[in-house]
């Protein structure tokens, strides 16, 4: 006797079911994703106990003729190809032929269907893949389908379905997914409480305000760039410092299609690298285009994902794109790799003025306040008579000036005090050893004259409280000193900002090295290099100012490690690491002690023009918590709600 049975087309209909049917919110997906292929501008749907008694899609598309509808529930049965080729041009959503079948396979549907040609609309009632009924009735062209009792003649997978509430907010996420892939489509949901969710159809900021909270959506950047591969990435991200506890404010379309993909997911965060505290996340909804072969939608039958043929050019082009906006929104300019910053070059640097400047600065902190225009206290006289031999105007070197600073504050301040403390934390070329020398200057003033704030004072030696207008501010002052040099020090990575070296360093790099080596030369121009090759060696001429005492050789092993993907995102990767480092050394520590004075000059170097407090460290750990009068009403019980 014959061990292999044929099956039964109803019973492998039911277990295809399985992989195409998994709760309501699948159901959901289907029809819709039907609707907008047939080409429908308006959608309603709407929901019973969360799917699980009734789901009803309504769409005023194309319609299904009268003598396809009993071929539309045939499984393999398809309008959208013919041949297996056609698969590298598909651009429907749908074109497995398999949904409407493994639907009717485990449910009660009715599906009422007119074309424009139709004089009247076509209703087919089908249970458990068997045929019950038809007749004609009256409708306008589209199509409504009614799908009752999901899963009543398969138990065992009814008993795993959650809650209704919970089976509702599946749908609601697929619903809110749909709408922001086709922001034009006005599309509606419904349940027995109500309307949950209306779009109007408009563009895809339309679409995000009708799916995301107000608390993301006002401070939404927008995307729009096409990579030299042909890809294009546009879209919205939420800017930086704000984030979410879940990555399900994250949606993923390519080609029309919402997919879940990690690839994509992983080069957003990348981008925000810096910006994320641990376990938050960025919201975004990218839609990604590119050529309809270079990506394969058929690799399950949810067609949930999908597999691109170059991974790395698409996470190239996702990161660019995103970390061109988020760095422009948080550094208010491009990225310092891609824009160089407006700001004199180098070798014009006046080494006599940075003296005198700091000096004047030292005898005003000595003296417990701004420079007088009373003239209450005689100057004493510096002299900067050995800079003049020693450092010419224009010279690329800061040390002679930093070592008669040196010695101009040991003996013209008193220990402990303000000036001592403050020259220690802000001497940004000392404890940074590449910064850009006039940033030395800039380091020993605030860049806003004053601070229009009350400084409350500081906790433990490490935390600053500051009121200002009817907010309180709680800041964690080595995080924030952090941010502030670390944006300090990315400003000075570009061409025109390179360091050029006293002794040109050499290297002699492997055989593999220096094919990597050659390869990433244009790119390691653009960010501040000088680099030649001299035979069977390399020599490094300038370097990007904030890295000028880096080990280069150890820098290229670590990128030749990295090299076999994208290599100018591994040597952007590696300098924001160093740059991280570098700004973490150099910044305030927890347990520095300060006086109201020093905290002022604190606070003038941490705000920016607008007044604002960074909000996250490097690493991503939060720099200012703020709380406001309410908060402070609400917590006091003084007001309720």
């Amino acid at each position: 006797m014959s061990k292999i049975n044929i099956l039964r087309p109803d019973v492998f209909n039911m277990i295809a079911a399985g992989e195409v049917v998994e709760r309501p919110a699948s159901v959901v997906k289907e029809l819709l994703e039907n609707s907008l292929d047939a080409g429908a501008t308006s959608i309603d749907i709407t929901v019973l106990e969360g799917g699980i008694r009734s789901i009803s899609v309504s769409d005023n598309g194309a319609g299904i003729a009268r003598e396809d509808m009993h071929a539309a529930f045939l499984p393999h049965a398809t309008s959208k190809l013919k041949e297996i080729t056609d698969l590298d041009t598909v651009s429907t959503l749908g074109f497995r032929g398999e949904a409407l079948a493994s639907i009717a396979s485990v449910s009660e549907v009715t599906a009422l269907s007119r074309t424009k040609n139709d004089d009247a609309a076509h209703e087919l009632r089908i249970r458990g893949g068997e045929t019950v009924s038809e007749c004609d009735k009256s409708r306008a062209p589209g199509t409504t389908v009614t799908v009752e009792n999901l899963f009543f003649n398969t138990p065992a997978r009814l008993k795993f379905l959650r809650r209704p509430s919970t089976e509702l907010a599946y749908i609601r996420e697929t619903v809110e997914r749909a709408v922001l892939a086709n922001p034009a489509v006005r599309m509606t949901l419904s349940s027995e409480d109500g309307r949950l969710l209306t779009s109007e159809g408009g563009s895809l900021r339309d679409a995000a305000l009708a799916v995301y909270p107000a608390s993301i959506t006002s401070r939404m950047l927008e995307v729009d760039r096409t990579a030299s591969s042909g890809i294009t990435v546009k879209g919205y991200v939420s800017a930086p410092g704000t984030t979410t506890p879940t990555r399900s404010r994250q949606t993923t379309i390519v080609n029309g299609r919402v997919v879940s993909d990690d690839t994509v997911t992983a080069a957003v965060e990348k981008a925000y690298q810096g910006f994320l505290v641990k376990r938050t996340y960025p919201a975004f909804v990218l839609d990604i285009l590119l050529p309809f072969d270079e990506v394969d939608v058929n690799v399950h039958p949810a067609k949930a994902e999908v597999r691109f043929r170059s991974k790395n050019a698409v996470f190239g082009a996702v990161y660019r794109a995103v970390s061109e906006v988020v760095s422009e929104a948080a550094y208010g300019e491009k990225a310092g790799f891609d824009k160089a910053p407006e700001q004199e070059l180098l070798p014009s640097v006046n080494y006599e003025q940075i003296a005198l400047d700091a000096a004047a600065f030292y005898d005003d902190m000595a003296e417990g306040g701004s420079s007088s225009a009373s003239g209450s206290s005689p100057r004493e006289t510096f002299d900067i008579s050995s800079l003049r031999t020693i450092v010419p105007a224009g010279s690329g070197s800061g040390r002679a000036a930093e070592s008669a600073l040196g010695a101009y504050r040991a003996s013209a301040s008193p220990a402990n005090s303000d000036a001592e403390v403050l020259g220690r934390l802000f001497d940004t070329e000392k404890a940074v050893g590449g910064i850009n020398s006039r940033d030395f200057t800039n380091s020993f003033r605030p860049r806003f004259s004053s601070f229009d704030g009350k400084v409350v004072g500081q906790v433990f030696g490490t935390y600053l409280i500051v009121e200002k207008s009817d907010k309180v501010y709680i800041i964690d002052q080595h995080a924030a000193h952090e941010r502030v040099l670390y944006d300090k020090l990315m400003s000075g990575l570009g061409p025109d900002c390179a360091q050029p070296l006293l002794v040109p360093h050499k290297i002699r790099p492997s055989g593999g090295e220096a094919e990597c080596l050659e390869r990433l030369m244009p790119v390691l121009c653009e960010m501040g290099f000088d680099i030649e090759k001299n035979g069977e060696s390399y020599l490094v001429y300038a370097v990007p100012a904030p890295l000028v005492k880096m080990d280069f050789s150890k820098f290229l092993s670590l990128l030749y490690e990295d090299a076999p993907g994208d290599e100018e995102l591994s040597i952007r990767s590696l300098m924001k690491e160093k740059i991280s480092r570098e700004a973490c050394r150099a910044a305030i520590k927890g347990g520095e002690f300060l006086t109201d004075r020093q905290i002022e000059f604190v606070l003038g170097n941490l705000m920016d023009e607008n007044g604002d407090l960074p909000a996250s460290c490097p690493h991503g750990r939060p720099a200012v918590v703020t709380l406001t009068r309410r908060d402070f009403e609400k917590m006091f019980m003084r007001v309720v709600g």
